[in-house]
């Protein structure tokens, strides 16, 4: 496994590649040696209780995987599936962009997992999560029959 990590161009197109994130408005900030950095663009379709503009809790944990999973792919250089994921709300998420700051915890032969943490634009915590992901060895897809494996 390289120790080099992947620049902020390159995890910003393994980002672009998932609808999802695209969708999301997933916008890598930093990559360094402590993990990385990313916003997600508020948008009024993360609303889960207009009388509350309150953002709802799966947008979160998909913004606590989506940075897990850049963290562990800025050192293994290939977007990792989840095995296992866990997210503690800490306060309601209102309109506004939301910052994640993930950071590798683990990274073994098979396992590599992650910590993140969400913050509002008043720099308030609003979620934290712990990953588990698979970083071993892929089968390559013709052995697969061409099958695509799903990543975050």
């Amino acid at each position: 496994m390289t120790t080099e990590l992947l620049s902020i161009k390159a995890l910003q197109a393994m980002v672009d590649r998932c609808p999802f994130n695209r969708w999301m408005g997933l916008r890598m900030m930093r990559v360094d040696e402590e993990g990385i950095a990313l916003t997600a663009s508020w948008r009024e379709e993360f609303m889960s209780s207009p009388e509350r503009c309150s953002t709802h809790g799966g947008i979160l944990a998909s913004i606590v995987d989506a940075a897990g999973v850049y963290a562990i792919a800025a050192r293994v250089h290939k977007p990792v599936p989840t095995i296992d994921m866990q997210v503690d709300y800490h306060r309601i998420a209102t309109p506004g962009d939301l910052v994640a700051r993930a950071h590798v915890l683990h990274l073994g032969g098979t396992l590599g997992s992650s910590q993140t943490q969400i913050f509002d634009a008043g720099d308030r915590l609003i979620a934290t999560g712990r990953a588990v992901y698979f970083i071993g060895s892929r089968t390559n897809e013709s052995e697969r029959g061409g099958e695509r494996v799903g990543t975050s």
